[in-house]
């Protein structure tokens, strides 16, 4: 049957560990927010400037600046400074603007902006005695407001105004944030599954994904009374390569394989990584006879193309590959024909390598 070329995976790279990229993430969105507080706080100085309340268009203004050293605080890694000069800003404006024109204004909204952060961030256990504290705080500044009143005033329809904004604003925030965290947790979760799932060298399937791919092959080809196969090929010398080369070039050569393998085979086929320099192949719709064929043109590719394994460093290797390659049977354990193809393999070891056996 014709072969359809199937698209070469590329190899994903090892990732650094899970809390180092969070660690990252997390201070570049700490320093997006810090340039967008300061953005937000130019706009509240054009608003109070509008009210006529000069007192918190001058906090404002230290704002900004509060803001923008923080920006360039976490820029040269001075983190913790950079980050408690937020804290100190959001604490203190929001202290401010509550009491200069009230607890119906709004401001204390921010507070709540720091409870997903401390919770999520749960630094060394702390998170429930922070939280605790930031209540107390809250609690403590709506009592001073109402005890005290407010002490610059704006009129009533002023002060409404002033809350629907900080309401918007604190809802934008939270829908920004939400969306930020999710999609922190979606990359998480899809670096698991390929890590659960691909071989970290060549990006192929490993063994446990390459067994739970075939196990619905297998199933429709039991329903649909199609041929399969399967084939398995080893690179020839390969400790050879590994001893005079050095273990980067075997990786590269392996890394090569994966993809003249993927390369030459269809978009159904399921190809793995089997172990140290052994793939194999599930080929669906495809009979023994096919598969050979298959593996014919995979060897001559293999023997034709010399492989640099290590972005031209070293110098091209030229290497070849021996399969073993049998039919599966409608019924039969995916073991047994994988126990028959390694035979096969062994058979093309043995009768003096770089060729194709069928078992």
């Amino acid at each position: 049957m014709p072969q359809r070329p199937r698209r070469v995976p590329r190899a994903f790279a090892l990732v650094p560990r899970g809390s180092s990229l969070a660690g990252k993430a997390y201070w570049a969105m700490v320093r997006r927010v810090a340039l967008t507080a300061a953005a937000i706080d130019a706009g509240y100085i054009a608003l109070f400037w509008w009210l006529g309340s000069w007192p918190l268009t001058v906090v404002n203004a230290i704002s900004i600046a509060m803001y923008l050293g923080a920006h360039q605080l976490i820029a040269r890694r001075h983190n913790k400074a950079g980050l408690l000069l937020i804290w100190a800003e959001v604490i203190g404006h929001s202290a401010l603007g509550s009491l200069l024109i009230g607890w119906n204004s709004g401001f204390h909204y921010y507070l709540l902006m720091f409870i997903p952060a401390i919770v999520i961030a749960n630094t060394r256990g702390m998170a429930a005695p922070m939280v605790l504290a930031l209540l107390g705080y809250y609690l403590g500044l709506q009592a001073l407001c109402d005890h005290l009143g407010p002490l610059d005033p704006l009129p009533a329809r002023a002060v409404q105004i002033v809350n629907w904004v900080h309401i918007c604003l604190v809802f934008a925030m939270s829908a920004a944030l939400s969306a930020y965290y999710r999609r922190t947790v979606l990359l998480a979760e899809s670096r698991l599954r390929k890590q659960a799932t691909l071989d970290p060298l060549t990006g192929l399937s490993n063994r446990s994904h390459f067994e739970s791919l075939t196990a619905h092959a297998l199933a429709r080809s039991q329903r649909d009374g199609a041929p399969m196969a399967l084939m398995l090929c080893d690179v020839d010398h390969f400790k050879r390569v590994n001893d005079q080369h050095g273990h980067a070039a075997g990786d590269g050569v392996l890394v090569g394989v994966a993809q003249l393998l993927a390369s030459n085979l269809r978009d159904g086929d399921v190809l793995a990584r089997w172990g140290g320099e052994e793939f194999l192949a599930l080929l669906p719709a495809s009979t023994v006879d096919a598969a050979c064929a298959t593996a014919e043109r995979i060897r001559a590719a293999v023997e034709a193309t010399p492989l640099r394994p290590a972005e031209g460093k070293e110098p091209a290797l030229h290497i070849t590959l021996s399969f073993g390659v049998t039919s599966v049977a409608g019924q039969e354990d995916l073991q047994a024909a994988i126990a028959r193809a390694d035979r096969a393999l062994y058979a093309s070891k043995h009768g003096g390598r770089n060729c194709v056996s069928k078992g």
